[in-house]
């Protein structure tokens, strides 16, 4: 593998929680529907807020009233983040990961589901800047279908440089291994920081190329960039 692909949420922050505690906020809001774990798992991480809404709330949202209530959404997340600053820190060991990849010259970039103002919030928060070129970030900007298809990840590949059979992707969510596979990535890595996806994982064999809770171990389990 020639370059890595960082999924953000729940992969590099763990902040899942976080992101859930939003949603059932907003769909209890504005909806009379229920958040399942399967629904969860399946139909949430790891997708547009868009979708989300659209699934979630109602498939006839305008343009307008989508985008009033991701503002609303993320700003609450947001908010939900500065009331827990001891929770504002990077994935144990990705520090590590970012400063070697870095002194080797490794192509590396983050593909995120998140929105600019979150994305922005990320890069001030942790100095994302000291790892990464923001302008070869992918996040939501409305342009492409959100994971599980595959543009995120083809999209982040040619940022690189690179054809996505030369990447590496490292994801925690089912919708997010499903677009690195429709995107053929070379090599698929999963974290599973709680235990929570594991199973789920492996009855649809999502971890064959590694699966990790942390970064301590990237460099032995991925056998890569050494």
């Amino acid at each position: 593998m020639k370059g890595i692909i960082f999924d953000f949420n729940g992969t590099m922050f763990q902040d899942s929680h976080l992101h859930e505690a939003a949603w059932v906020h907003m769909v209890k809001k504005y909806s009379k529907g229920e958040l399942t774990e399967h629904d969860i798992s399946v139909n949430l991480h790891g997708r547009t807020n868009k979708e989300i809404l659209n699934f979630f709330v109602s498939d006839s949202l305008t343009d307008e009233e989508i985008e009033k209530l991701s503002y609303e959404k993320e700003a609450y997340y947001r908010e939900l983040c500065l009331e827990r600053p001891e929770e504002l820190k990077l994935t144990n060991g990705l520090t590590d990961v970012l400063d070697t990849l870095k002194e080797n010259n490794i192509p590396r970039t983050i593909a995120t589901a998140t929105v600019k103002e979150n994305l922005d919030f990320y890069f001030d928060i942790f100095k994302l800047g000291n790892w990464f070129d923001i302008n070869k970030v992918v996040y939501d900007n409305g342009t492409f279908p959100g994971k599980p298809a595959p543009d995120i990840f083809l999209i982040a590949s040619s940022k690189l440089g690179l054809d996505p059979s030369e990447c590496l992707v490292v994801e925690d969510a089912f919708s997010g291994i499903k677009a690195a596979r429709k995107a053929n990535i070379g090599k698929i890595m999963a974290i599973d920081p709680f235990g929570k996806n594991a199973e789920l994982f492996a009855e649809n064999n999502m971890c064959k190329d590694g699966l990790i809770k942390d970064f301590t171990n990237f460099f032995e389990v991925s056998k890569e960039f050494k």
